[in-house]
Formats: C-alpha cells, structure tokens, sequence
C-alpha cells in the first residue's frame, strides 16, 4: 500500500534569505504561505529537470545556485522530503519542517536532537493508541528503543499538511519483524517543536479516518 517515492518539489523562498527544496504536498502556494511565517514566494512542483533548469536560466553559474545539481539530484532520487539551503534546516520551524527534522533524528538515533524538539508536554501515541505523556518520559523512553532497536528507520513517500497537523505516508525498516513495513504518522507542531508523534497502522480503515489517498492514489 505504499506509494511511489515522490519525484516532484517545490522552490520555496523565505524572508530570511533561506531557499527550500520541499517533497511535501500542497494544494496550492497559499498553502505553503500558510506553513510558513517568512514565506516570500514559491515555484512547482516540479520534476528534477524543470528545477536544474530554473537555475540555469535564473543564476547562471552553478557556483551562484542555492543548491548545487548533485545537491537537488541527490535530494530528488532520495528518501530526503526536504533540504534548505546555508545548511539552514535547523532555522525552519514550520511544522512539516519540524516533524521531518524530528524523524532525521529517529533515524539518526539522536537522543539530543529528538529532547530538543520535543515540547514539554510532548505525547507520543503507539500503532495500539497507547499513550505516552510528557518530554520527561519519552527521552528515556527513547533511549531504551534505540538500544534495542538500533537498525530502525522511518522512510517518508507521502508528507503533506493540513489545519496545521502533518500527515505522513511511508513504512519503517527494522530486523524486528513487527516494527518492520507500511505505517502512516501524523505530527502536531507548537512554536517549532512537536508537541505530539502518533503512529498507525496503515489499513484502509486508518487512510479513510485520516482523509488520505488510498493505495496508488497517493
């Protein structure tokens, strides 16, 4: 039930004088403007041809680009949803920025990185709806499944935003047989940290309940 990795992105252009290179699925500009607070303007999607040629026709050079074409090739075929450019991905705190950093530390097995955008109140809701409330909580609790679960990792094929809740597509890898395969997330973001991660189990029943594209609509 997996969709096929996503081969188009966005050129975002923000206030600060960052650029985003964004998998993330919007309905239109007024929705990225929405996401993000120092939105300035914004291009696509586009596939990895129309994006090198932007560049090309737009900075010349490759040495004016934001990116360079082994940067927005290598981002375009990978699992990667986002990249920003100046290394400045820690400086967006939007919320699909925020949840997509929050996952690259999953991945990375990064307990410092994970604490820190955590909130506070940060909860965390299992594929079996139980709950696990508080930052104080969850880094441990953390800890303990890196440790046993040192090879997990979270691919992301479909990550879109609505009413300001991140919903994520994708499946997990792990040599832990009932960790491994499809699964869906959503992800609420507060002030630039998250402030609740929530795993499901992808069934049709779940796609339906999330309003998300069933099988190869995605």
């Amino acid at each position: 039930m997996t969709p096929d990795r996503v081969h188009e992105a966005h050129i975002i252009f923000l206030r600060n004088g960052l650029m985003v290179l964004s998998k993330v699925r919007y309905r239109d500009w007024l929705k990225i403007q929405d996401e993000y607070d120092n939105y300035a303007t914004s291009l696509g999607p586009w596939g990895i041809d129309a994006i090198i040629s932007f560049f090309e026709d737009e900075y010349k050079e490759e040495k004016n680009w934001a990116f360079s074409r082994n940067e927005i090739q290598s981002f375009m075929e990978s699992d990667e949803n986002i990249i920003a450019s100046d290394n400045g991905l820690d400086l967006l705190t939007n919320p699909s920025a925020v949840a997509l950093r929050f996952n690259l530390m999953i991945n990375t097995r990064n307990l410092d990185g994970l604490s820190e955008l955590m909130t506070d109140d940060h909860t965390f809701i299992d594929s079996s709806n139980d709950v696990h409330a508080g930052k104080s909580e969850m880094v441990p609790g953390w800890k303990e499944f890196f440790e046993k679960y040192p090879d997990y990792r979270n691919i992301f094929t479909w990550v879109a935003v609505r009413n300001d809740t991140v919903l994520i597509i994708g499946y997990s890898t792990c040599s832990e047989p009932i960790l491994d395969g499809p699964a869906l997330w959503t992800a609420e973001a507060r002030n630039g940290r998250l402030s609740e991660w929530r795993v499901y189990l992808d069934t049709p029943e779940n796609r339906a309940a999330l309003e998300l594209p069933q099988g190869n609509e995605a």
